[in-house]
């Protein structure tokens, strides 16, 4: 290869360097620019010197002090605790050497305040929402619960028709999780029995059914979405439709349970389509029937709605929100062995009712009506496990029952889970 003897262009050209007498006038701004860098150097590391001079000067007096806490902690307890008075970063760096710290402003008095901070913090707090915003969120999310509570027990006579009958919206839930209803003679101890549910183990899933969910009274239906009223052959909670009754409301509840993971079984058998008086006897049978096919099950349901209507006929709403949505009240109806079904574990059912109510009352907004003891055992002595659940009451829509299954499902895995 021939060295080139190609000439730069003119642009391309370096410039000469500048003599050593040249004025800083004749300098280019590149060169004026590196030397004020370096003196501006300078003048930070001097600083940085005197400063640390002053820092070492002062801290011979509190030398035996910092010996004795240590200088980490000596730092973190008195430079980065948050103050009773405020103050930045600096007045406390000023108060752990010099002993004092003024906090103040041109309108108010300077504090005086002692070198004594408080105790250091986790984390230094950067980030955060200021308590007047925390409590203004808290306030909007109530003040809307609020409204929507007012709305759905809101109620305008006015606007039953002449001829109808009110469907009034009300609140029944239980006061507390001990909260017991009890038709039967037996003396109830409901503080040892919350004590006992709170013990229960968590159970182990088997892959084969755990759960049957039953309808006695298949045909228990429900009012209308929406509607405010009932009359003699309108709005009627009767029907074999089991898209719309009771039956509905199981196939929500099954399917909850299994979407958790709990394996089980609904059988939509109406036992009270033929008969309302022979209901428990065919569903007796039924389960009998499951219970040999799939030993593994411990718990049946028996899903009902309830019925409560006043002396004015006026029939009642029990609801409340779920998730934001209109829920209806729920109760745990336990049989027990005092009207001669044999002697069963039935306060096992009730302790089991406990567990389930504790969750219910502590997870929600008062789903969970009082539980209820009676005598007759409904079916409840023929698996380890039973429970009546009266989902709702004829003043109920169907999507509040069903809003109601998933409250219950909810809180009975979580009793399965051992939690």
């Amino acid at each position: 290869m021939t060295k080139s003897n190609c000439v730069l262009p003119e642009e391309h050209r370096l410039p000469p360097a500048f003599p050593a007498g040249d004025s800083p006038a004749a300098q280019t701004p590149q060169a004026r620019g590196a030397r004020r860098i370096t003196v501006q150097n300078a003048l930070c590391i001097l600083c940085a010197l005197t400063a640390l001079g002053v820092l070492l000067l002062a801290a011979l007096d509190k030398l035996d002090e910092i010996r004795a806490r240590g200088f980490l902690n000596y730092i973190t307890e008195d430079l980065l605790s948050v103050s009773a008075d405020g103050g930045t970063l600096g007045d406390r760096m000023s108060a752990a050497v010099f002993g004092t710290v003024e906090v103040g402003g041109t309108d108010t008095p300077d504090i005086t305040a002692s070198a004594a901070l408080p105790a250091p913090i986790t984390l230094p707090r950067i980030y955060y929402i200021p308590k007047e915003e925390i409590a203004k969120e808290i306030y909007l999310e109530r003040e809307q619960l609020e409204r929507k509570i007012f709305e759905l027990y809101a109620f305008d006579t006015t606007k039953v028709p002449a001829g109808k009958y009110a469907i009034l919206p009300t609140d029944l839930s239980a006061g507390d999780a001990i909260e017991l209803k009890n038709s039967t003679s037996f003396d109830i101890d409901m503080n040892e029995v919350a004590a006992a549910a709170k013990l229960l183990p968590a159970e182990t899933i088997p892959t084969e059914p755990l759960v049957l969910i039953v309808h006695t009274h298949g045909t228990e239906a429900f009012s209308e979405e929406g509607s405010i009223c009932y009359g003699d052959g309108y709005n009627e909670p009767r029907s074999a439709d089991t898209a719309k009754n009771v039956v509905a409301v199981g196939r929500v509840l099954c399917e909850a349970l299994n979407n958790a993971g709990i394996p089980t079984l609904q059988c939509e058998v109406m036992h009270d389509r033929e008969s309302y008086i022979a209901a428990y006897d065919r569903s007796a049978a039924a389960i009998a029937e499951y219970l040999e096919k799939y030993p593994s099950i411990r718990y049946v349901f028996d899903v009902h709605r309830d019925s409560m209507i006043r002396s004015d006929r006026a029939k009642l709403r029990p609801v409340t929100l779920y998730d934001g949505e209109p829920c209806a009240q729920l109760m745990m109806l336990i049989g027990s062995d005092e009207k001669g079904a044999g002697s069963y574990d039935w306060m096992g059912n009730l302790t089991l009712a406990e567990a389930i109510q504790q969750h219910l009352c502590a997870d929600t907004l008062g789903v969970a009506r009082p539980l209820c003891l009676r005598g007759a055992s409904y079916n409840q002595q023929l698996a380890a496990r039973g429970l009546l659940l009266e989902i709702g009451s004829c003043g109920n829509s169907l999507s509040e029952a069903e809003n109601a299954a998933r409250a219950f499902a909810a809180a009975f895995v979580r009793v399965l889970h051992g939690e």
